[in-house]
């Protein structure tokens, strides 16, 4: 164990799990990402999904070309299909909140009578 000083205050760490000759040496050569190497993309939305792999699939396709417009139809495509998914969330989450907001007005206008008949008595 090492004492380290920090703070007006010593405290024992402990001992380093591995040396620096260890970094030295690199990453493994047997280690193998998720999925055995094959990387998939996955788009946000499921419903552009087929757009997503049209893409990429041009993208691998169209190595060079993709630089001069090769996959600029597909492109729009998916940014369309995105845009419009996204249009459809911003409404749902905003009826959503007008349903929220409208539960706890009712709740503190019931909670107001509550407190005004209280009163009255």
């Amino acid at each position: 164990a090492r004492p380290l000083v920090g703070k007006g205050r010593s405290r024992i760490l402990p001992p380093m799990s591995y040396s620096i000759i260890d970094r030295d040496v690199g990453p493994d050569p047997d280690y193998q990402p998720p999925g055995k190497g094959k990387y998939e993309y996955k788009g946000k939305y499921k419903e552009c999904e087929g757009l997503y792999k049209m893409y990429y699939s041009c993208q691998k396709e169209n190595s060079f070309g993709r630089y001069f417009g090769a996959c600029s139809q597909a492109k729009s495509e998916l940014d369309q299909c995105n845009i419009a998914q996204l249009k459809n969330r911003r409404k749902a989450a905003f009826l959503k909140s007008k349903e929220k907001n409208a539960k706890w007005n009712a709740y503190l206008a019931e909670k107001r009578k509550q407190k005004n008949e209280g009163d009255g008595k």
